[in-house]
């Protein structure tokens, strides 16, 4: 086994080292995903932004289509810290993370999609944009109000979309329910209903399980997704996959991970004892 992956998650408004950090990391993530699969992820972002704002209830604030095009072209522009830039100033006014989520990230991303339909960007623009995108919402996500934080220890387990060997997700579930823990088990969804549950569920751990290296490209979309939908999850790997691509792995901006029964439970504890704190910091439990 390699070395245990558990990475705590800082508690500030908008977290520069986490939005630098997320954006590396899933530039790191292109570059070791089989060729053409970064195009995957950036429709994905993409998609997932919108979709997202469009399944909340509030009502995004007005914006004008100058500010979506001035916040657009930084996102792409060479100075990596423009798009970042504008969204901290938008802060700094009061917008809050919700607006700032469902009036401009959403609009941007709507407008990026538009513009690499119609060839007016390069997907190095659109991968750029996006992952800054995705950077800028990890950098914000310790804003989000925090899952129900349950007595009991809770977590969602479900294999990668398309995994066929569910064997061992299925073992893990009931291995955990006899140490006490609830545990809500997901099997033979398609992404995007998983994704669409996941949201709905609310659940602070979400664990997921792949069979091995063909899986690979599923996780990465599934992780990327659910850094959006769920913000404030923290989300572990198990199976396989972690044996035969950890290094893929340790740039999906997971919290931790691994292939072995017993540090597997010692790493779920430490993540609910970690949500626990962070709940009681904020006075929700």
């Amino acid at each position: 086994m390699g070395g245990t992956v558990l990475m705590a998650h800082a508690s500030t408004t908008f977290c520069e080292d986490r939005y630098r950090r997320s954006f590396e990391e899933l530039s790191s993530l292109g570059l070791k995903l089989p060729e053409g699969s970064f195009a995957f992820l950036a429709s994905e972002v993409l998609n997932r932004v919108s979709q997202h704002a469009a399944l909340q209830n509030q009502m995004p604030i007005q914006t004008t289509d100058a500010e979506i095009e001035e916040l657009s072209l930084a996102l792409i522009s060479q100075q990596s810290d423009a798009g970042s830039q504008f969204i901290f100033d938008l802060q700094s006014k009061g917008a809050s993370v919700e607006n700032v989520y469902l009036s401009y990230l959403a609009h941007a991303a709507r407008r990026l999609g538009v513009w690499w339909e119609e060839d007016r960007v390069s997907l190095l623009d659109v991968t750029v944009g996006t992952g800054r995108i995705y950077a800028i919402m990890r950098a914000m996500a310790d804003l989000f109000d925090l899952p129900d934080i349950h007595h009991n220890k809770t977590a969602v387990f479900s294999a990668v979309p398309g995994e066929t060997h569910t064997l061992g997700v299925r073992m893990a579930a009931d291995l955990f329910r006899k140490s006490g823990w609830e545990i809500d088990l997901k099997i033979g969804l398609s992404h995007d209903d998983l994704v669409a549950d996941l949201a709905k569920s609310n659940h602070v751990l979400i664990g997921l399980s792949g069979g091995g290296e063909h899986c690979i490209v599923e996780l990465a979309r599934l992780v990327v997704a659910l850094r959006i939908s769920n913000p404030k999850a923290l989300i572990f790997v198990s199976g396989n996959i972690v044996t035969e691509s950890r290094e893929v792995i340790e740039s999906m901006d997971v919290d931790a991970m691994s292939n072995d029964f017993e540090e597997a439970h010692a790493l779920m504890d430490q993540l609910w004892t970690q949500a626990k704190a962070s709940a009681r910091a904020k006075n929700v439990i």
